[in-house]
């Protein structure tokens, strides 16, 4: 989902749950993009890493943006069972086939909510 739905689906839930005594702790759904595209990102990432000079998100944005990073492309496409993917040169100790049945389990679930 778009940043903007996430922090207003995390805004809501924050606001129904403190008047019952819950308080949420949360990543922001900004660094959790960031998260996303480390996590997914290939050789076209090192020189925006390379470039950064703070940890911070908009020399992050900055950087992405100079070098032409597609944050969409890594943090918010769905991707393809049998599409290579960066990490695949990594031996995960679980099959394939066992990955892909856990990825269609996953997007099967309803996540529209809000």
């Amino acid at each position: 989902a778009p940043l903007p739905v996430l922090n207003r689906r995390l805004s809501l839930i924050k606001s129904r749950l403190m008047p019952r005594g819950i308080k949420i702790k949360s990543e922001s759904p900004a660094w959790s993009e960031v998260q996303a595209v480390l996590a997914r990102g290939d050789a076209r990432l090192a020189e925006v890493l390379a470039d950064l000079e703070q940890a911070s998100l908009s020399a992050w944005r900055k950087s992405a943006q100079k070098y032409h990073l597609d944050i969409d492309f890594y943090a918010h496409q769905r991707w393809d069972v049998n599409q290579k993917l960066p990490w695949d040169a990594i031996d995960l100790g679980t099959p394939h086939h066992r990955q892909e049945l856990e990825l269609i389990r996953a997007l099967s679930k309803d996540t529209d909510i809000v």
